[in-house]
């Protein structure tokens, strides 16, 4: 391990998202991928074993169109390892991907003193737990040990919003998503409700509309009205959702919301590892963005923004974007979160070495 390198976990590191996570972990300048943890019944088994299982059984279920991830060889030691192993370890930072009814894990690693960067729903909007995208509301990270990132949807909406929010503000903003299967993890929908189809959420077992409401306030602190109209589609990876929004102040030219968007990049200065700046990346084509092709720019850490118009009879700007469902929307954003939260703490003992030197 490099002395510039901490050791770190993935808690629910056998999960479609846990998967993807320690995939960007390999020859992560600042963390080093220490251990995998799993359920007691994979704990022992080779990580290469169980990540082609959960592949394997993705294909079968949903089909031929699905495309198994290929397992990383660098991670060809790692093991399976469980929740007693992990207490016992050295790793004091955190990665967790668990269900939210495992969450009672997180707060177990918490009270033992762990730092943990989470997108489980798990405790999301408690008063004592800083939800972060780190563009929009980073500042807020200082000093905090249990972090946690929005919904798929959620944290690229922000992105997309934030910009707009201070030039603009906002009145109110209305969605429409189309999310791709794999925004449920290694869950399964019955293949005869999804494949080839639209699957509305609402109503569902999924409160993916609840947490777009409260996660949009939350985030970037503001009251404003938001309905979100949710479902699921038959695509692999990354969400299409087509956003309507009321501004406070006139929007005069939809080249001005273009350079507004595409100027948008807080953390330029920083050079953080997964920050491929600008976050937004605007397309201009007719028909695009599209999954298929916008999910994957910037290795998936760009939210794509197209269909600008401000020729609209009830809203004053539309819009459409696709987000990385699993890269921007999940692993690579609490990864970018860490990310910071070490640069801010670096930052800070540097300064603390300069007053007293001083």
């Amino acid at each position: 391990m490099s002395n510039h390198t901490e050791r770190v976990a993935i808690l629910g590191g056998t999960g479609l998202v846990g998967r993807r996570l320690a995939s960007l972990l390999i020859n992560h300048p600042s963390f080093e991928l220490a251990m995998v943890i799993g359920s007691d019944s994979s704990a022992g088994m080779s990580y290469r074993q169980v990540w082609a299982q959960k592949e394997r059984a993705l294909r079968n279920h949903y089909g031929e169109f699905w495309r198994e991830d290929p397992f990383p060889p660098q991670l060809d030691t790692v093991q399976v390892s469980n929740l007693d192993q992990l207490l016992r370890s050295d790793c004091s930072l955190i990665f967790s991907t668990v269900h939210e009814r495992y969450g009672y894990l997180e707060e177990q690693l918490r009270k033992d003193g762990r730092t943990i960067f989470s997108n489980s729903p798990y405790k999301r909007f408690h008063d004592d737990v800083a939800l972060i995208v780190p563009e929009v509301n980073g500042e807020i990270l200082h000093g905090k040990r249990f972090i946690k990132y929005p919904n798929c949807v959620s944290s690229g909406l922000v992105l997309v919003l934030a910009p707009l929010k201070q030039h603009y503000g906002l009145r109110e903003v209305v969605i429409t998503t189309y999310q791709s299967l794999s925004g449920r993890g290694d869950a399964k929908y019955p293949a005869h409700l999804v494949v080839g189809n639209v699957y509305p959420l609402h109503a569902s077992p999924e409160a993916t509309e609840e947490y777009i409401r409260k996660e949009l306030c939350a985030v970037l602190r503001t009251s404003c009205p938001t309905s979100a109209c949710c479902n699921r589609v038959y695509t692999q990876e990354g969400h299409l959702v087509e956003v309507g929004v009321k501004t406070e102040r006139r929007i005069d030219r939809v080249e001005d919301v273009r350079d507004i968007l595409a100027s948008f990049d807080p953390l330029r200065s920083y050079e953080l590892h997964s920050s491929f700046t600008p976050p937004l990346f605007l397309v201009t084509e007719s028909g695009r963005p599209r999954p298929a092709q916008d999910s994957q720019h910037s290795k998936g850490m760009a939210v794509a923004v197209g269909n600008l118009s401000i020729d609209d009879e009830i809203f004053d700007l539309r819009l459409t974007y696709v987000i990385n469902n699993l890269i921007r929307g999940a692993a690579g954003g609490i990864l970018l979160c860490a990310e910071l939260w070490k640069h801010q703490k670096k930052t800070e003992a540097v300064n603390a070495t300069a007053c007293v030197g001083g």
